[in-house]
């Protein structure tokens, strides 16, 4: 299935992030996620059009370093208590081995972020 918006597939994931603030680093879950970006749920609340270092811990023990902007937020920086961030990142920068990693990693599961032989 290819999401026909963006021209690649996404596939549904729940694969830890780390998000590198100048306060700190947040964690939070990605849901989504295509080669050129990602949909990440988290506790804490990042504002728009900010750029962002994040690291994505994929399920084969692996891990991909990547800078991302973030496009949309359902909170976009307004603190509420009990309210969940949901994040939209298109990513800016990928080193080229991280971009291959990622765009394997992303073809082995599919839409609904299984493994090719568990389907």
């Amino acid at each position: 299935m290819t999401d026909e918006r963006r021209g690649m597939s996404r596939i549904n994931v729940t694969w830890p992030i780390t998000v590198i603030t100048d306060k700190g680093m947040i964690e939070g879950e990605s849901v989504n996620i295509t080669p050129s970006g990602v949909f990440v749920r988290s506790k804490h609340v990042l504002k728009e059009n900010e750029t962002y270092q994040m690291i994505i811990k994929l399920p084969n023990k692996k891990q991909v370093v990547v800078k991302g902007k973030l496009v949309w937020s359902n909170l976009n920086g307004e603190e509420r208590s009990e309210a969940f961030s949901s994040m939209g990142f298109s990513f800016v920068k990928v080193g080229e081995e991280d971009q291959r990693l990622l765009r394997a990693v992303i073809s082995l599961y599919g839409p609904g972020g299984k493994r090719a032989k568990e389907r």
